[in-house]
């Protein structure tokens, strides 16, 4: 039996896969445990105890580095929503407004958990980093099925027919507005950060439920650049 010939140039692609994935798992690691502060290309490289010019050829540098964690952030979004969900004490949730609620509790709840990532995603954690087109519409997937929710609400009747994409802005500005002011440290106590985000939601359902047909209709289309 001849011996199995080695393919070295795909030998080679796996082990730099290999490398990537270590690499970005310290950083997220770092971004965790340390905050967005301690993302420097050298503390990566340390930790994986590599050279500063072999994450370079991998990520490019800084911004790579960062488009990649950005992008793992919301691949975390997108896997950890079902899991959430079969774990809600309510579970199955009905379609409709419960299942917008069950998003919007989700979306804080992940928040929380990886504060140092949604800033990522979301805020201005790394200076000067901006995602590219790409990147900012492979993230406005995982606002996909919340866009699908309102369209199920709005064939249902629980909220006038409107533009759906325009409930899922208005909600998101919402929730982000309470939550970037938490993370950042504006409430003294978690019961009064959950109180204000439970009242902004229901105050941009209750909104959406009673507001003339045109209002909502008048509003541009929601695009990944308008959003992230």
């Amino acid at each position: 039996m001849k011996p199995k010939l080695v393919d070295f140039r795909q030998e080679q692609e796996a082990l730099r896969l290999s490398m990537r994935e270590g690499m970005l798992e310290a950083a997220s690691r770092l971004l965790l445990e340390e905050g967005a502060a301690a993302l420097t290309v050298r503390k990566v490289a340390d930790a994986v105890n590599c050279s500063t010019t072999l994450l370079y050829s991998i990520f490019g540098g800084k911004d790579g580095l960062s488009n990649a964690l950005y992008l793992e952030g919301f691949a975390r979004y997108q896997r950890e929503f079902p899991l959430y969900a079969a774990q809600r004490p309510d579970a199955p949730v009905a379609r409709g407004l419960d299942s917008v609620l069950l998003y919007a509790h989700y979306y804080h709840a992940f928040a929380r958990r990886y504060p140092a990532y949604y800033m990522v995603m979301f805020g201005d954690a790394i200076a000067g980093f901006i995602p590219p087109e790409a990147s900012r519409v492979a993230a406005w997937e995982s606002f996909t099925p919340l866009i699908g929710e309102f369209q199920y609400c709005m064939r249902h009747g629980s909220i006038p027919a409107s533009s759906a994409s325009a409930a899922a802005r208005l909600l998101w500005a919402a929730m982000h507005g309470v939550i970037s002011l938490e993370l950042k440290g504006f409430y003294l106590k978690q019961g009064h950060a959950d109180d204000l985000f439970q009242t902004a939601v229901n105050a941009v359902l209750y909104s959406l439920q009673h507001a003339p047909h045109h209002a909502i209709q008048q509003a541009p289309p929601l695009s990944s650049k308008d959003l992230l």
